[in-house]
């Protein structure tokens, strides 16, 4: 009993660090508009004959709350008999309360979560095995492996994908670039050749925004995984990979001469949405992000854009050509209780969350990427979205890496985010790695 109670403890210690380092970190709040309705599946997701009672935990509340109800409205007509309850946590108290829950045995039997939780969860025993899933949809094309390896702990899976985001975008104005005779890049030389020229015509390369730390990571995460590859990424997030691994050292660097060349001044002075509206209003040319900028452009900053034609994006290219395409993705998961009352309907819900029929849904409102693979691009409402949706790695070929510092989480997230401040200053490459050796311990033991 003492055991039980000490681990407990140590459990809900973990992830109030957890709860404190995460940020919403699409940056967008509540910003989702209906705008037209998802086309009809001929093959339902979800299987009926379901019942009695299911807890559903999201974070998402007012439209971005009503869209999740409509996502879920296929399930529930299918499933008269089952009464699906949703039940509404704020994202800076999702850990913490989920932990208490989980570690008093009163867990949802269903919950939306980061992957760095349903590691620290499953490590715990609290999750159900959802290995049967990913066979069946990674064997019909819906998802890749690596996006499995995202959802899983220990190589066992235990989230579902439902929710989607691609990072390492580019946001311009097509009417700007237009205007100064610059065309998109496409690769790395093409892309510091566009930024030279920017300089060169007296305009600001970049909004970065950092003043909320999130973003910063924004920047690290595409750098880590171009330059030192996907390996030494997640190699990161489970501890086999040292921050001073040199593909990680040569990522810093790399990140640094960059930010030397081309960071403005007040990097560290806005915060995301005053330079996602300073870039907007033309006082920068570019912002570094992802997918989510989209409907928080019209929605923060100027209503009258056009998405596709005022404002648009291009990929951050290849640091090496040679080197395979690794996209850096974030998103939401859910997860399945273990000691759910309601099993059959708990995985059923978590089939259905992962299916084309219920992510269609959703992705035809807008401002997310659906991530099953069988989500038509013709759902999306427009341009940008649409463009997005394809950059997403449907190609088992195309290896997928997941936001770094959410995925490890804890102590180790915070001292990330606090640790690329500073770097964003001085761009001390020494400090930073010996910075980030001494708090992440992982591969010393």
């Amino acid at each position: 009993m003492v055991t039980s109670l000490r681990r407990m403890m140590a459990l809900i210690a973990v992830v109030a660090l957890v709860a404190g380092a995460c940020g919403d970190d699409d940056g967008g709040g509540d910003t989702t508009e209906a705008t037209q309705a998802a086309p009809a599946t001929t093959a339902p997701a979800a299987p009926a004959g379901l019942a009695g009672d299911l807890d559903v935990v999201i974070t998402w509340s007012g439209s971005e709350g009503e869209a999740f109800d409509a996502s879920l409205e296929g399930f529930r007509t299918a499933n008269p008999g089952l009464n699906v309850n949703v039940i509404q946590i704020p994202f800076g108290e999702l850990s913490a309360q989920l932990t208490q829950q989980f570690a008093s045995g009163s867990g949802p039997d269903v919950t939306v979560a980061l992957p760095g939780l349903i590691r620290l969860f499953a490590g715990e025993g609290f999750l159900m095995p959802l290995d049967g899933l990913w066979d069946e949809w990674v064997g019909a094309g819906q998802y890749t492996e690596s996006l499995r390896g995202i959802a899983s702990a220990d190589g066992t899976a235990y989230g579902v994908w439902f929710k989607a985001n691609v990072n390492a975008l580019q946001w311009y104005s097509p009417p700007q670039f237009s205007d100064l005779g610059l065309s998109v890049p496409t690769t790395w030389a093409e892309y510091e050749d566009v930024l030279d020229a920017l300089q060169a015509a007296g305009v600001e390369p970049y909004a970065v925004g950092a003043a909320d730390q999130w973003a910063s990571t924004q920047w690290w995460d595409p750098f880590l995984a171009r330059v030192g590859g996907a390996e030494a990424h997640n190699g990161l997030v489970d501890g086999s990979v040292s921050w001073d691994d040199p593909r990680v050292v040569e990522s810093f660097q790399a990140l640094g001469d960059f930010i030397a060349d081309y960071f403005p001044p007040d990097a560290l002075d806005r915060g995301f949405i005053e330079a996602l509206c300073a870039r907007t209003g033309g006082d920068a040319a570019l912002q570094n992000q992802g997918a989510f900028v989209n409907l928080i452009t019209t929605g923060e900053c100027d209503p009258d854009l056009v998405p596709g034609e005022d404002y648009s994006f291009f990929l951050m290219p290849k640091f090496d050509e040679s080197a395979p395409l690794v996209q850096f993705v974030s998103g939401d998961l859910f997860a399945v209780s273990a000691g759910t009352d309601n099993p059959d309907a708990a995985l059923a819900l978590a089939r259905y969350l992962g299916s084309a029929e219920a992510q269609a849904v959703w992705a035809a409102r807008g401002g997310f990427v659906a991530p099953n693979a069988d989500v038509p691009i013709s759902v999306y409402p427009d341009a940008n979205d649409q463009a997005a949706a394809e950059l997403w790695p449907r190609d088992p070929g195309v290896l997928a890496v997941y936001d770094l510092d959410d995925f490890i989480g804890g102590e180790i997230q915070s001292a990330l985010r606090e640790a690329l401040q500073d770097f964003f200053r001085d761009q001390d490459v020494d400090k930073i790695v010996n910075t980030m050796v001494e708090v992440d311990n992982r591969v010393r033991g």
